[in-house]
This record gives structure tokens, sequence and C-alpha cells, in this order.
């Protein structure tokens, strides 16, 4: 398939449902899109089969706010930049992994369950990594969004309403467990997987798998979301923007972008340049009108940096080919550089 070629305007409906809710049934979605459930069933198997579309799972905002979360700008030894980026990739920690243009060769997203395992991965791991000569380091203070409730706004507000699963106010919040992580790291290869099947990969029933997956969801420690080949939709390009404000204006700012149809990963950062921001394109000349509109409506902000992403090669554990296809899925498991501290969080 050529990169000229488009997703359908039938698949781009069904793709946007379940960005809404990437674990309907095929009956709700199919009384969305005017489909029976067969045929919304065959049309998405038709587009994981082509490797254009997928889901998985992604961490929740209550578990994300617990995790340690890192922006890491790497330099790499002349011609090595492709091979370390296909190694980072097969490391279950890191969800993100792109080749950007400007000072650095490489732009990644690490995640860990606490300071400690991050500071140990960052100090001792990844300085060990043939081909790596500088590694620069962000930590994120506040993760507003790590691009999980990005979706492509094809469907109308009454469609979109229908989708968006009821909340569960009732569920009972308690950290997560063993059992919890294990059930994330299998989802992680493809969130639509059934109860059955993780019933036989977990050695739990599929009512007990189906119950802890409601409660991590309705609790906020996890969270699904579906995505797909973004150039062959139209996002051909996108960047990678600093920007420097008032720390008081850092959560308002924030929250603001959450709601821009460009905006993927949003964070608060510690440094001079407290607020990242990295956004979906249809084209480069894009970026500058983009530009504009945040110096007009954040006067308080200043844009620092900005840097255009050659190539994604990661995205949530999925490694991608150079049209955004997904070719092979690296499960995640984002407590693999725990430190087990008996330490209570605070």
């Amino acid at each position: 398939m050529m990169d000229s070629v488009m997703l359908r305007e039938n698949d781009l409906e069904l793709i946007d449902a379940l960005q809404l809710n990437p674990r309907a049934s095929w009956a709700e979605v199919g009384a969305v899109l005017g489909l029976d459930p067969v045929t919304a069933a065959r049309r998405w198997k038709r587009l994981v089969d082509d490797r254009l579309a997928w889901c998985t799972v992604a961490l929740g905002r209550r578990q994300l706010h617990t995790m340690s979360v890192a922006f890491l700008e790497l330099t790499c030894e002349a011609g090595a930049a492709n091979e370390v980026a296909e190694e980072l990739a097969r490391q279950p920690h890191m969800i993100t992994v792109q080749h950007i243009a400007g000072s650095y060769d490489l732009w990644t997203i690490a995640i860990a369950p606490d300071l400690a395992g991050l500071s140990e991965y960052l100090l001792s791991q990844l300085p060990r990594q043939p081909g790596i000569t500088r590694v620069r380091t962000h930590i994120a203070t506040r993760a507003f969004d790590l691009s999980m409730r990005w979706r492509l706004r094809v469907l109308n507000a009454a469609q979109a309403g229908r989708l968006r699963p009821a909340p569960n106010r009732h569920a009972v919040t308690r950290p997560m467990d063993e059992i919890d992580r294990r059930l994330f790291v299998a989802l992680s290869t493809d969130g639509r997987r059934s109860f059955a099947e993780l019933e036989a990969e977990l050695g739990l029933s599929a009512r007990t798998v189906q119950r802890r997956i409601n409660r991590l969801v309705a609790v906020g420690d996890i969270t699904f979301r579906c995505d797909l080949a973004r150039r062959l939709a139209g996002w051909h390009d996108s960047a990678v923007l600093w920007l420097a404000m008032p720390d008081d204006h850092l959560e308002s700012t924030g929250e603001q972008l959450l709601s821009w149809p460009e905006t993927r990963t949003c964070a608060a950062v510690a440094g001079p340049n407290n607020l990242l921001l990295t956004v979906g394109l249809h084209n480069v000349a894009d970026l500058h009108e983009l530009v504009t509109r945040l110096r007009h409506e954040f006067p308080h902000a200043t844009i620092v940096d900005r840097q255009m992403v050659l190539r994604q090669v990661k995205l949530y554990g999925r490694v991608l080919d150079q049209v955004g296809r997904w070719s092979s899925t690296t499960p995640l498991d984002l407590w693999a550089l725990g430190t087990d501290d008996p330490r209570p969080p605070p």
C-alpha cells in the first residue's frame, strides 16, 4: 500500500467509534453506524489484518499521576540512530520512540512506577546502550495526556454521546496489584481481547477478568485507546514543541490544550521549558498557523523550541513502518523498572 492511499470514510467512522469506546460491542458500534454487528466486525478485522488500525490498553489518568514519566532527547553516533531506535522500541517501559529533526536524533517517552526505578534506568542502564552519545532528560511533573484522548472526530455529537461508556461511580479504589499488572500487559497486545482469551492466558475466570477490567476503568487506573496509520487519514506530520510560562498558568494551559484537535501529548515538566506539547499536523506548513494560534491564545507562553518528527518508530507498544502501519507488537510492562520500594506512595 502506497502512502497516497487514504482510508475510506466508513473506515474512519469505524475507527472514530472505537476511539470513543475501544471495547464497545459490535452491536453497539453497528447501531450507531447503521451497520449490522457482523459487518462492523468484518470491517474491523480487515483494518487489523491490513495493520491499518489497532486497539490497546493505556494508563488511566489516576494511575498515570502515580507513575514517573520522562521525555528523553538522545544524540546518537553517526549512522547509529536506526539501530538505537529499534533497540529502544523493544523495551517494555518505552511507550514512544521517534526520529526528530533538530539538535537531537531521537525523542522518546519512558515510564516507571517510581522515580527511583526511572533514575536507575537513566543513570545505569541507558548510558550502556551502544550508539548513544548524549541523553537529555525531562521529568514530567504533570502528564495531562499521553496521546490517549485524541480522536478523528468524524462522528457527530449525537453519535459520540451514544458510544461513550457510562461512568461507574461505585467502583472501589485500591492500588493495582500484580494480577492487575499482568492483565495490563496482556491487553497491551490487543485491547479488544475477549474475556475468554484472557482467562486462558492469566489463569483467571472470565468473570474475574471482566470484573477487574471494569473496576480498573471505572477508577481511572486503565483506559483503552484505538489508533491508526495516521498518514492515511490525512495526518501526515507531527512536531514537538517546548513552551515556557509562569507556573501558575501551567494547569489551565495544559487543560485547554487538550481540547485542540492537533494535541497528542501534553505535560508539565521540571525545568525552565516547563510545558511539552506534541501535535499532529496535516502537513508541515500547518505548524506556522498552529504556533500563531498558540501565541494568540496563550500570550503568557513563550515557544522556546520546535522540532519536526521525521519518523514515528513506536507508538504505545506498536512498532510502526514508514507509512504508520503497525509492523510488530511489543507488550508494555510499565512496571518493569520498579524498585519494590516498601515506602508508601506520597
